[in-house]
């Protein structure tokens, strides 16, 4: 084979290799919220077993709000507990809309939805954990939050 034909063959290779899913998701859930608001004590609760500790994980939160959500951010808190005493508590900012009120997020209608990474590249032991989310703004009841999700 011609050196001109093998790099041919191995662009494109390289090009359907990188245009293949890179994600692998092992977990996806959303709860939904009360319509008459998210209290700041009502915690969003999911559960996942980890199997390969041999592995990296991301925990992406998401999040649906509707366009008549008066913020252009949300503060919340994530608490996650796992085996061996493992436990981590953090607040986190989520921002929805940039200066001049356009959100960021993706949408249809009225609803609109976010992705907000929370830990990357974390090795877990193998276990179930759980993690719980908190909205953590000045509204005790948060309106317009829909749906809220790991």
């Amino acid at each position: 084979m011609k050196l001109g034909n093998w790099f041919i063959t191995l662009g494109v290779i390289v090009s359907a290799w990188s245009c293949t899913p890179s994600e692998n998701i092992v977990y996806e859930e959303f709860e939904s919220v009360d319509p008459s608001g998210w209290d700041w004590k009502e915690g969003k609760t999911f559960t996942f077993e980890i199997e390969d500790d041999q592995h990296f994980y991301n925990l992406i939160n998401g999040l649906r709000i509707t366009t008549d959500y008066a913020y252009s951010n949300i503060w919340m808190i994530y608490i996650i507990k796992g085996p061996n005493g493992f436990y981590k508590k953090e607040q986190f900012q989520v921002t929805l809309s940039d200066n001049i009120g356009k959100w960021k997020g993706k949408g249809i209608s009225n609803l609109i939805s976010f992705q907000s990474p929370i830990l990357t590249n974390v090795k877990f032991k193998k276990g179930k954990y759980t993690i719980q989310f908190f909205q953590n703004m000045r509204d005790q009841e948060l309106k317009d939050v829909n749906d809220v999700g790991l």
